[in-house]
């Protein structure tokens, strides 16, 4: 199980943020491949179930951004103290 936010050290919050900023824009990529993959396919073969999986994924996509603005709220509040 991993630990809430606040029982972190600032340079754990901040390997954190490190990993989360460099993972989004390839998962971002990874996403943008697979709907254009998707939508390739649909258009030569219809509908299948690999139509959604980019959909399955996007939900990763919003955790991990939600995530991140909760890392970095969390650094600027214990960098103000």
């Amino acid at each position: 199980m991993e630990k809430p936010l606040s029982e972190l050290s600032l340079e754990e919050l901040q390997k954190k943020e490190k990993t989360h900023k460099y993972s989004m824009p390839i998962l971002g990529g990874v996403l943008i491949v697979l709907a254009a993959s998707s939508i390739f396919i649909t258009f030569q073969k219809g509908f299948n179930i690999f139509t959604t999986i980019p959909l399955a994924f996007l939900p990763v996509y919003v955790a991990l951004a939600s995530n991140l603005k909760k890392i970095k709220a969390e650094i600027a509040l214990r960098t103000k103290k």
